[in-house]
C-alpha cells in the first residue's frame, strides 16, 4: 500500500482513538479483512507523523500509544477534502468506461461506483494492482488516447474479465 494511503488511514484511526503501533495494525487488519501493514511500514511512519507533530504518545504499560494532534486533525480534514476529489474522478471515469460495456458489465461498473462514493470499497491485497490500473486509464483519457484504443481497451478488458471468471 502506498505509505500516503497508509498515513491517511493511520490518521483516521487514531481521530477514532489512540492507539498503539501494534493495536493499529490489528485495527486496519479487522476493518479490511485481508491488508496488514507490516511492522517496517508502521513504525516508521509513526515515528515520522510524531517528528512532524500530527501525532503524540504517551508510554503506557511499555507501550507508546499514540493519539491524534490539533494539526494532525486539520491534516487530515484537508486530506479527506483532497480525497474526495479523486473519488469523484474515478467515478466519472468509471462512468465513461461504462460506454464500452455491455448492460451486465455496466450493472457491476454501476455498483461500482455507488460503492465508492460509499466510500465502501476495498480491494484488500490488491489495491496497488487496482490503483496503477485507476493511473493507466486515467493517462489514457487525460492524453486523448482512450477513443482511439477503444477496441484494445475492451479487447484488453474482456480478456481479463473473462480470466477473472476462471477463477
Amino acid at each position: 500500500m502506498l505509505k500516503n494511503q497508509l498515513k491517511l488511514i493511520v490518521l483516521k484511526k487514531l481521530e477514532e482513538k489512540s492507539l498503539s503501533g501494534y493495536d493499529l495494525i490489528k485495527e486496519i487488519y479487522n476493518s479490511t479483512g485481508s491488508w496488514k501493514p507490516s511492522f517496517g511500514s508502521m513504525y516508521p511512519l509513526l515515528k515520522e507523523l510524531h517528528s512532524t507533530n500530527l501525532v503524540t504518545f504517551k508510554i503506557t504499560n511499555r507501550k507508546k500509544v499514540y493519539s491524534i494532534t490539533s494539526l494532525g486533525r486539520k491534516t487530515l480534514k484537508e486530506t479527506l477534502a483532497a480525497s474526495q476529489n479523486v473519488i469523484d474522478t474515478m467515478a466519472r471515469e468509471f462512468k465513461m468506461m461504462a460506454n464500452i460495456c455491455n448492460p451486465n458489465e455496466r450493472k457491476h461498473l454501476d455498483t461500482l461506483i455507488h460503492k465508492i462514493h460509499a466510500d465502501k470499497i476495498m480491494f484488500g491485497g490488491v489495491t496497488d494492482e487496482m490503483d496503477r490500473f485507476q493511473r493507466i486509464v486515467i493517462t489514457l483519457m487525460t492524453k486523448g488516447k482512450f477513443q482511439s484504443k477503444e477496441k484494445d481497451i475492451k479487447r484488453i478488458l474482456n480478456d481479463t474479465i473473462n480470466k477473472l471468471k476462471k477463477l
